[in-house]
């Protein structure tokens, strides 16, 4: 009689598709998004996984595109590395090395052989910083990026709390009550709070943020359910804002259209509110969109959008605000029975594609 084997875990699948924001590809046939220590590309048209890309070795936490080559990924992660890749074919161009823990990932197309990452503070705990990366060009698959710069210091740590601005001329960062604004080529930084500014109750702490495409505009998510708009902010005193009001909680975040005439905003109410014209009089919903709203995608076209939720689903929307495909990831059952084993020993057991089903073991 052969002795039982040890049971051996080979790969935990169903990894988590709403811990960063989604990246539609330049022609919007695609959807790329981090899923656990995965990249995952998906076909808008069919829903399909087609590429799986492994190589990080904790958590993915941030996807660009290459604005150089729109045909290239970045991908950072826990791991403290930043993998270049060749999506449509699912292959690892570059390894750069930078060794802290990159949280959050930004590429600028005016920043050719530069990226942005927020690390944390050495020798401080929960402080974190935005850096700039220098991108070796140093031959080989596998190099170090160690020169770094830091931006701004005091950042929050997720990805949806810093925002670049026209052209890449500023950065914007919230945290907590703290609103920072940067200008690279002034080298200039301007800091405001909304503890200065007159609240009729709630909690107006910032939860996320976004800038306009074209106009020195920046528009907050505040935890009472505001948006404010905020205006020459090139001055520390003379700034000014206009408030939009829909959200009964929090904003979880914020996107502009490719043209800046619209700003899409999503919460717990599990809609996606449309503002046109930054106006409170116009606006129109999508809305029973299942749970709440994570991260908002914009392709660069303009004709989709899409929404990553709570319940490791994201929704792919037109740009009329028609629900157009869903791709459910795995769940986490609410139910703690335990099933008994179905099979021998010596079965192993493969799950493939999209599964909105309950697996118990």
């Amino acid at each position: 009689m052969v002795a039982p084997a040890a049971l051996r875990v080979v790969r935990c699948g169903g990894g988590t598709i709403h811990g960063a924001r989604a990246v539609f590809s330049a022609d919007s046939k695609y959807l790329l998004c981090a899923s656990g220590d995965f990249v995952k590309m998906y076909s808008v048209v069919t829903e399909e996984t087609l590429r799986l890309m492994g190589g990080h070795a904790d958590l993915v936490t941030g996807i660009q595109l290459n604005p150089h080559n729109h045909m290239q990924l970045y991908s950072s992660s826990l791991d403290g590395s930043i993998k270049l890749w060749d999506f449509m074919d699912g292959i690892p161009i570059k390894t750069f090395t930078v060794g802290s823990k990159l949280l959050a990932l930004y590429a600028l197309a005016s920043s050719e052989d530069l990226l942005f990452v927020v690390i944390p503070k050495s020798g401080e705990r929960d402080t974190f910083q935005l850096v700039s990366v220098k991108l070796t060009k140093a031959a080989g698959q596998d190099v170090e990026a160690k020169e770094l710069s830091v931006v701004l210091d005091g950042v929050g740590a997720s990805p949806k709390h810093i925002a670049f601005g026209r052209e890449g001329q500023y950065v914007a960062s919230v945290k907590e009550a703290n609103l920072q604004v940067y200008f690279f080529k002034q080298k200039q930084l301007n800091r405001f709070s909304v503890n200065a500014v007159k609240t009729k109750g709630g909690n107006s702490q910032f939860s996320c943020i976004a800038c306009h495409p074209t106009e020195d505009c920046i528009a907050t998510g505040h935890a009472d359910g505001k948006i404010r708009l905020w205006r020459n902010f090139y001055h520390k005193k003379e700034y000014t804002f206009s408030t939009l009001h829909w959200h009964h909680d929090t904003v979880m975040d914020l996107a502009y259209s490719v043209e800046g005439t619209s700003l899409l905003s999503g919460g717990v109410e599990s809609v996606l509110v449309l503002w046109h014209n930054e106006s409170d009089r116009r606006k129109d919903f999508l809305p029973r969109l299942g749970s709440p709203i994570e991260y908002i995608s914009m392709s660069s076209d303009g004709s989709l959008c899409c929404t990553l939720h709570k319940d490791n689903r994201i929704t792919i929307i037109n740009s009329n605000l028609r629900f157009s495909k869903s791709i459910q990831g795995l769940i986490k059952s609410k139910y703690n029975k335990i099933c008994p084993p179905l099979w021998g020993q010596n079965v192993s057991l493969s799950i493939l594609g999209n599964l909105s089903s309950d697996f118990y073991f």
